[in-house]
């Protein structure tokens, strides 16, 4: 049997498509039901997945058998050598308009997560957390819900600090305003449920301190709590330097101090988001709920300072 020795696709694979094929002594061709994609999936699961329009009975059977096959321990050093391959494959399903759809392809990435071996999960930690990225800002609260577990479930395996690196590096610049939202929400998670000893806690604020002036009122909230969570695990001694993180973006966004008040209010209002039972961060404080996503960034820190100094929360 050949098997690829890397995560890569090698020359020797034969291709199908986007797709390759691990085959034995004797050739297989790609379109035989019995070819095997990915070093696992039989080729007739791939066809039938491929095709969003065929029939429903058969791909939900074909959902079921990709969802065995991956959760099988057996099968894993098999899709090792492919798993760049296969993760793309499951990305094409991730994009699927169909929120069921996409949900069975969030549940086959986590299915991954559980099954793969802990130095595959850390070799390859940005492509899984730039193909979960896809769907961070799903409308659909499940999907949603289940890309977040996923996601602190790859801080276990591998590492809350490598995770933060590789969300942030994808997240805070993506042009889903929501995408950018929930991933300054993630990196409070780590935060609040990891040693701050395991992050580089200033490059995080300096890498945050963006999102403090985005164009979208959501963004800012998060990352003001955000901020709020750093400022208590860096301590007092150190918040001049949060601080400056703070000024450097007021300067580039024109100047002016009602960034700083705004943060400054918030840091010394004491209470710190949570994580509730769902996984999802409840802030200490909100501004008008029915605000809108859209609020220029002075009506916004004057708004958040004053909340702030009257201690309001909701």
């Amino acid at each position: 049997m050949y098997v690829n020795s890397g995560t890569k696709r090698q020359p020797g694979d034969e291709p199908f498509g986007d797709f390759f094929t691990v085959v034995g002594q004797q050739s297989v061709p790609a379109s035989s039901p019995q070819a095997k994609k990915f070093g696992i999936i039989p080729s007739s699961i791939v066809s039938i997945l491929s095709d969003s329009s065929g029939n429903a009975r058969a791909w939900t059977q074909a959902v079921d058998q990709l969802q065995v096959l991956v959760e099988d321990p057996q099968n894993v050093s098999l899709l090792v050598p492919h798993l760049c391959g296969f993760i793309e494959f499951v990305g094409q399903l991730l994009d699927d308009r169909n929120y069921k759809v996409s949900l069975v392809a969030v549940d086959v990435i986590a299915a991954l997560v559980r099954t793969l071996p802990k130095k595959v999960i850390v070799l390859n930690v940005e492509l899984f957390v730039t193909t979960l990225c896809r769907r961070l800002g799903d409308t659909n609260g499940s999907v949603r819900e289940s890309v977040t577990k996923i996601f602190t479930q790859l801080m276990n395996v591998a590492s809350a600090a490598s995770v933060v690196d590789a969300l942030c590096s994808a997240g805070l610049s993506h042009r889903n305003a929501r995408v950018r939202q929930e991933t300054v929400n993630l990196v409070i998670i780590a935060l609040l449920n990891f040693p701050s000893s395991d992050f580089d806690l200033l490059h995080i604020a300096k890498t945050v301190a963006i999102s403090l002036i985005d164009e979208r009122r959501p963004v800012r909230q998060a990352s003001l709590e955000c901020y709020a969570v750093l400022a208590q695990a860096l301590g007092p001694s150190k918040r001049s330097k949060l601080m400056l993180n703070v000024s450097e973006v007021e300067a580039r966004n024109g100047g002016g101090t009602e960034l700083t008040a705004a943060v400054n209010a918030r840091l010394n209002n004491l209470q710190l988001p949570k994580q509730d039972s769902s996984g999802i961060v409840q802030y200490a404080t909100y501004l008008n709920r029915f605000g809108g996503m859209y609020c220029d960034l002075k009506t916004f820190c004057f708004e958040f300072y004053a909340l702030n100094q009257r201690n309001v929360f909701y």
